[in-house]
């Protein structure tokens, strides 16, 4: 199929016209048997107006008695238009209907004189657009906001609805429940004036379309635009697998979702696809690494401290032994405790006792600047601190800054000497070798460390 043989097929010759002077009621009634959702107003071949579904309803909602006007009283008089020979394909016609929200286009000819209209069902009665629409699900088009209505509204209720809300149509439901079970259009209001009912005594369970033939949220739109099709209507529910209202689908959002270009360039649809699943898999492929890396945080940081935990410590020293042998470089190692911790919980409680050790894990990670160099909570209130490439005046160095900062914490504490909490350290360095094992500096710091104690706490003591 050629794209001017399409725009052409799309084009409807002959849409239902009227003059000025017709009557509305006349012109209802003309819509109804058209079982059209227009009429052009015609005036010396020249096109001067439109009356569409949408405006009956609306004055029918607004109670004005439509036996004395005209289509001149109610018609749009600035009608959006498109001449034939500025109709280059169909995406012309797809760019007004989009630009302008309308679903109404009359086309002329260089006179300005009528030729047809083109409505979106006309351009998906003629496109085949099978390759996209498998592809693309209910759930990302569909209307989620529906206007509903109760079985027991009348049928003026509906319509003052349908015109608050610029809607066309009210999805009618259980009054007890969220379940559809029938629906009233614009279309139906037309075909209700045209047979003169009452629409203040006229219920909605008794005109309308029942039942219903829905779809679900993840069905294809190709099942949709089949279905639509073979019922002859714009619109189809969609209920959840539970039966329950999710939304509503219409004739114009599917067309939105079709791209003339697409439907006759199938490579081009394809690609889209893939674009389009490529950025889904990118997608789960950071989410997954964002999860890697939450589970890995997980796995070797302490979860009350918020620093390295002591299977991470264990993995580091063992790996920074291995590495400092083979280079010949020093490593460090500070075993901190916190002094007469036991006390403290039993004065002051657990959760104070956790406070504590945060703020003691954070000053220590403050002290600390390298990258390379690791803080780990070792067990209990003891802390570890790993210093790569550094010697014993440089451990000195950290274990001095250790000690002022927490002092300057100023943690009360009546069980310690100067009534604050206060760390006892022991500090060791060595050199590593291929033949030795990193327990070997683990045991140096921890008998410096017990030396600290005995001196009274609150100090340092280096292994030399």
């Amino acid at each position: 199929m050629q794209m001017q043989t399409t725009v052409e097929a799309i084009v409807q010759s002959s849409p239902l016209t009227l003059s000025p002077s017709t009557s509305v009621t006349e012109a209802i009634a003309a819509m109804n048997e058209a079982r059209t959702s227009c009429v052009l107003v015609v005036d010396n071949q020249k096109l001067v107006g439109i009356l569409t579904e949408r405006d009956v309803v609306k004055v029918i909602s607004s109670g004005r008695s439509l036996e004395k006007l005209t289509l001149a009283d109610l018609m749009t008089q600035t009608v959006i238009s498109l001449k034939s020979s500025e109709i280059d394909n169909i995406f012309t016609v797809s760019e007004l209907f989009n630009r302008y929200r309308i679903r109404h286009l009359p086309i002329l000819d260089d006179r300005d004189r009528l030729m047809g209209i083109v409505t979106p069902q006309s351009i998906r009665n003629v496109l085949k657009p099978e390759y996209l629409l498998r592809y693309i699900q209910v759930a990302e088009v569909m209307a989620r906001n529906v206007i509903c209505g109760s079985p027991n509204d009348t049928v003026l209720q509906l319509t003052q609805q349908m015109a608050l809300h610029r809607v066309s149509c009210i999805v009618i439901v259980n009054a007890n429940s969220s379940i559809p079970v029938g629906i009233v259009t614009e279309r139906d209001i037309i075909k209700l004036h045209a047979s003169k009912r009452d629409f203040a005594r006229l219920s909605a369970q008794t005109v309308m379309s029942a039942p219903l033939s829905t779809v679900q949220p993840q069905s294809s739109l190709w099942i949709v635009h089949q279905r639509m099709q073979e019922l002859q209507v714009r619109r189809l529910v969609v209920t959840e697998p539970t039966g329950e209202l999710a939304g509503i689908v219409t004739q114009t959002q599917l067309l939105k979702r079709i791209d003339p270009a697409q439907t006759y360039h199938v490579m081009e649809q394809m690609q889209q696809i893939i674009d389009r699943q490529t950025s889904e898999l990118k997608q789960l492929n950071e989410k997954l690494r964002a999860a890697n890396q939450e589970l890995h945080r997980l796995a070797t940081i302490d979860e009350l401290t918020n620093v390295a935990n002591r299977r991470y410590f264990n993995e580091y020293f063992a790996r920074e032994w291995k590495r400092l042998a083979r280079c010949i470089s020093p490593l460090s190692l500070i075993l901190c405790d916190v002094d007469r911790f036991k006390c403290y919980n039993d004065i002051y409680g657990h959760p104070a006792g956790d406070r504590c050790l945060v703020q003691v894990a954070q000053t220590l990670s403050q002290v600390i600047k390298r990258p390379t160099d690791l803080v780990a909570r070792y067990g209990g209130e003891e802390f570890a601190i790993v210093l790569p490439d550094t010697n014993l005046t440089g451990a000195e160095h950290i274990a001095k800054a250790i000690l002022t900062q927490v002092q300057q914490l100023q943690i009360p504490h009546v069980a310690s000497s100067n009534g604050y909490i206060t760390v006892s350290l022991g500090v060791a360095t060595t050199i590593p070798t291929q033949n030795s094992l990193p327990d070997m500096l683990l045991e140096m710091a921890d008998r410096v460390l017990y030396q600290s104690k005995q001196r009274g706490r609150n100090t340092y003591s280096l292994n030399v």
